[in-house]
């Protein structure tokens, strides 16, 4: 049985721990600041095996995600196992120790009886990949978690396909890559057994937009539980391509990348890779028992091995979890006065918004990182006092430059005080620190129907609310810190730096002239979808409508309404209606057209996202039919209006993930230039996705057949390698 061996594991765990503590091995626990504020220890102690000693970062500097290693042949080798790391955890002031599956930042790191005796100390965040367009990624998927029972995986999947199950099992998805969905490339209906391998080839078109993606598995029944304890990490493309000017017109495009590349040392140096994960763990004790919910003391592990908590609302607030930054929570970023930073933010969490915000802390120079922390965490407030919600927006926000967003360059650099992120989002922002004071990185408590599960219940008293209302009693809570190093970089503009990029590397005048003005065009990697001859073609076809909806209770249901079907449409359910494939409902879509979709939910709120091909957002509109995508210049003066601020400034924008509010319409349009076959779309709050809100989307009628068999999501497609 799945639960005796991670009860297992948790013994081993304990016992490793407990001989050292008996051993007086273990430093002692770090000295606290004054109540309520926790500390920050700069050298936590981990559990080690003699096979794999402890990570020698230290566990309070933010690193980039390590970069992963490729192996002899060229192919990189993604090892899935049990790790094993400790988490700092504000709520008690100390460190949880944590056995939670995840991506091996090193294969060598592999040992095979640590992955099942008691985890691999590795860090708690899956290794950065990049690739180049025009090349071929492949990579080597090693699935080394423990084996399957019947009870765990297969009796639960023929009787219903909808119920989590087969947590052990996994493969991987490219989200937001622009590659075709068949055989060994993003294929999610491809399986992978506990203790084989699978080899993917991703082939980078040359034309494939550079920018910030991400890798996780994506086996429906145990994809939630999966990304949540880590097994998720960033996907970079990387692009060399130089916008070509003719008569003063842009004739092709060009990738940003090459604006931040230092050429002499082919690298990066100004880039900050951030994953921010939600892992909800359980703490348990070494017969498996619960402990309190998310403080392990000195007793218990933390692991993720039922859907309890995942599934729950609020869960996450409710129990005061922090979101962690590359696997450390609280932890400090390192950057240098005046000096614009590249930050790919990627969230990599499965149901929990973030109102990413950063605030200047007055004075504070010379403050250590203790007194850091403190003068962070007490900025938090509390929602229901007023003074120190006041005390708070007195701090000055930084200005963050958004340049991208899910990976896609956007036509101009949008000014942002605050950032929304919604599970599967990523943005790319130019960031520079002008002071040498330190900086608090918040998520801040925004508008209730903005924040993920705050749709009443009808007939329910109360109501289901995000993660910062009202469970959780901090107004803001804290994510990490930066420490700014003083430096003899002048001062300078977003508008400047850029500009000044494009004359070292000998660009256009005209770029350098666009630049200078914050306009990006010349580095946009789709051609719009919004003129007229498209409005022309879209309306004289059907419209795509994709409609969420769900139902709580005894028989609580995830999907979407559908014509022809009563009720609600889970996946896989069978279908009779017209045009249905092979006893399924499947949306097809024909190759090379344009389609207008739009996005609604019947109940509660879901992030939207669709595999493949992104789209470009046309409109958004409110229930009144207000369009509240159109971008709204920001009064640095003036208090930051929280109506919709999500969703300001994307009109136009090209997206793969968007959230989809209750009496909103979300309008979008996708252009199918390539790539047939079957993949899905899906709400990517990923409990829900594991409980049937997904649906098969088929692009076919060109040398895919629009009536071909259906990929078999629970049986065929198990590797063998």
């Amino acid at each position: 049985m799945l639960h005796i061996a991670i009860i297992g594991i948790i013994t081993a765990v304990l016992a490793v721990l407990v001989s050292s503590w008996n051993n007086g091995k273990n430093p002692p626990n770090p000295s606290n600041p004054p109540k309520p504020t926790p500390s920050h220890p700069t050298k936590p102690d981990h559990p080690t095996t003699p096979a794999n000693p402890a990570p020698s970062i230290a566990n309070s500097i933010i690193n980039n995600p390590p970069l992963l290693e490729k192996g002899a042949k060229g192919k990189y080798e993604l090892v899935a196992a049990y790790k094993t790391n400790k988490i700092y955890n504000p709520r008690s002031s100390e460190w949880d120790q944590l056995v939670v599956r995840g991506y091996l930042t090193k294969a060598s790191l592999l040992n095979k009886q640590a992955a099942r005796e008691t985890g691999i100390v590795d860090e708690l965040v899956g290794p950065q990949i990049r690739v180049k367009q025009g090349e071929t990624l492949s990579v080597n998927l090693n699935n080394q978690l423990p084996d399957e029972t019947p009870e765990s995986c297969h009796h639960i999947e023929e009787q219903d396909i909808n119920t989590p199950h087969c947590f052990n099992t996994t493969n991987l998805h490219t989200h937001g890559f622009w590659v075709s969905p068949q055989g060994n490339s993003d294929n999610i209906f491809v399986r992978i057994d506990p203790q084989k391998n699978f080899d993917y080839q991703y082939k980078i078109d040359p034309n494939h937009p550079a920018g910030t993606y991400w890798y996780h598995a994506h086996l429906h029944g145990s994809t939630a539980i999966q990304v949540s304890s880590g097994m998720a990490g960033p996907l970079i493309v990387e692009g060399n391509r130089v916008p070509k000017v003719k008569n003063g017109k842009v004739t092709e495009t060009g990738d940003m990348d090459i604006l931040w590349k230092d050429k002499a040392k082919n690298s990066y140096p100004n880039e900050k890779v951030l994953v921010f994960q939600q892992i909800q763990y359980d703490c348990k004790d070494a017969s498996g028992a619960d402990l309190n919910t998310n403080d392990c003391g000195t007793d218990g592990v933390g692991v993720i091995e039922n859907y309890d908590g995942l599934a729950g609302f609020n869960t996450w607030g409710a129990n005061n979890y922090y979101t962690s930054i590359n696997g450390k929570i609280l932890g400090e970023i390192q950057v240098n006065q005046n000096e614009f930073n590249r930050w790919r933010m990627i969230h990599a969490g499965v149901r929990d918004t973030l109102g990413l915000v950063i605030k200047e802390l007055p004075n504070s120079q010379k403050f250590t990182a203790e007194q850091t922390l403190e003068a962070c965490l007490n900025y938090q407030g509390r929602q229901n006092d007023q003074a120190s919600i006041d005390e708070f927006n007195k701090l000055t926000s930084l200005p963050v430059h958004t340049i991208a967003q899910d990976g896609l360059t956007m036509n101009h650099v949008q000014i942002r005080r605050l950032s929304v992120f919604q599970p599967g989002y990523r943005h790319d922002a130019m960031v520079n620190f002008p002071t040498t004071n330190k900086y608090c990185i918040f998520d801040t408590r925004l508008n209730l129907d903005d924040e993920i599960n705050s749709t009443p219940i009808p007939g329910q008293p109360g109501q289901i609310v995000p993660q910062l209302a009202p469970a959780n009693p901090a107004n803001a809570q804290l994510l990490g810190w930066v420490n700014v190093k003083a430096s003899k970089l002048k001062e300078q503009t977003a508008a400047q730096f850029l500009k000044e990029q494009a004359q070292k590397i000998g660009l256009n005048k005209e770029i350098q002239n666009q630049l200078a003005q914050l306009n990006l065009s010349a580095f946009v990697g789709h051609s719009t979808l919004m003129t007229d001859a498209i409005t022309a073609l879209v309306n004289k076809r059907p419209k795509q409508r994709s409609v969420f909806d769900l139902t709580f209770g005894a028989n609580a249901k995830f999907g979407y309404l559908i014509d022809n079907f009563d009720g609600i449409y889970s996946f896989g359910d069978d279908y009779n209606g017209p045009d249905a494939t092979h006893g399924k409902y499947v949306r097809k879509l024909q190759i090379g057209q344009v389609d207008e979709w739009i996005l609604t939910s019947n109940f509660a709120t879901h992030p939207y996202h669709i595999h493949v091909n992104p789209f470009q957002i046309v409109e958004i509109r409110d229930p009144r039919r207000n369009d509240v995508s159109a971008a709204v210049p920001e009064d640095p003066n003036a208090p930051i209006d929280l109506d919709d601020i999500q969703y300001r400034g994307l009109k136009g924008q090209f997206k793969d993930t968007i959230f989809v509010k209750p009496g909103y319409e979300v309008i979008v349009r996708s252009h199918y230039k390539k790539f047939e076959g079957d993949f899905v779309q899906h709400c990517h709050i990923l409990d829900h996705e594991d409980q049937g809100m997904m649906e098969y989307v088929r692009i076919c009628g060109g040398e895919f057949d629009c009536n071909s068999p259906l990929p078999d999501h629970h049986g065929d497609n198990h590797s063998h390698h």
